[in-house]
């Protein structure tokens, strides 16, 4: 989930939009109401790498329940400051290519993804990215030379809305088979999370082939996610959503408590402190 809070901590000059307050008080109000009490605050895309409102409520959730991903330049950010952070209970950074609209080059992605692994490996923070799923093979090109640390791909990888359309399964759309890859290789993990980004049916058939698919390929690297507060989607009815999502965990006969616990526990190393 994210914190943006734009009156205390304020946007990027680049931020791609104008989000309202979503405090880390308005977070556990909306998740109390599913028995989540553990949080993984992630940066949002409006902050860039000013970590300072992530943080805030990092602190204020405190290291029992609180874990999250940030921002930030590896070659400008000592290795004091990662430990400072890791202190507090960072776990990962976040490479935004979809919602800041960045073209992923095969040489650009290939160099980020080697100079953030060397920056956290010894911590054994996440790369986390959110990417387009068409854009995954050249991911798994990247990940060809064991980077030795773990990734999470962001909402399924977020196909197109085009790919999605023309799609009668999974592996119709560009990039599914790349993922089904990195999946099975182990390294990289799945957030089943923010349907509602791919398509405005909750019980879309491709978004659920695509969903189970994953499921079924690796239960163990997937992790769901509330992607509270669904920015840019102010108002969601987000129930249905989450319905689908648990229907299709269900259905495939994984435990519910390994995608919404155990695999987040392992993934952000929610058993350290």
């Amino acid at each position: 989930m994210h914190v943006v809070d734009p009156r205390a901590f304020p946007l990027s000059k680049d931020a791609q939009y104008q989000p309202s307050p979503h405090t880390l008080d308005d977070a556990h109000a909306f998740l109390n109401q599913l028995g989540i009490a553990r949080m993984v605050i992630v940066q949002p895309s409006i902050y860039g790498n000013d970590n300072a409102c992530t943080i805030d409520g990092l602190r204020r959730l405190g290291p029992k329940n609180g874990r999250a991903v940030i921002q930030f330049e590896p070659e400008s950010t000592s290795r004091e400051q990662l430990q400072e952070w890791h202190d507090l209970g960072v776990r990962g950074v976040r490479l935004n290519f979809k919602s800041v609209g960045g073209k992923v080059e095969q040489a650009s992605l290939t160099a980020s993804m080697r100079q953030y692994a060397d920056a956290v490996r010894d911590l054994g923070w996440v790369l986390e990215l959110y990417i387009a799923l068409e854009d995954i093979p050249l991911l798994e090109h990247a990940m060809a030379e064991d980077l030795g640390v773990k990734v999470c791909i962001d909402h399924f990888g977020h196909p197109s809305p085009e790919s999605l359309k023309m799609a009668k399964a999974a592996q119709d759309i560009p990039g599914f088979q790349s993922l089904v890859n990195l999946l099975k290789r182990g390294q990289t993990w799945v957030k089943v999370s923010a349907s509602y980004r791919l398509s405005k049916d909750p019980k879309d058939p491709v978004v659920e082939i695509l969903s189970r698919e994953i499921l079924k390929t690796r239960p163990d690297r997937c992790v769901f996610a509330t992607d509270w507060p669904h920015t840019r989607f102010d108002g969601l009815d987000v129930v249905p959503y989450v319905d689908a999502v648990l229907g299709g965990i269900e259905a495939e006969g994984i435990p519910v408590q390994q995608v919404l616990v155990s695999n987040a526990q392992e993934l952000f190393d929610a058993g350290s402190r």
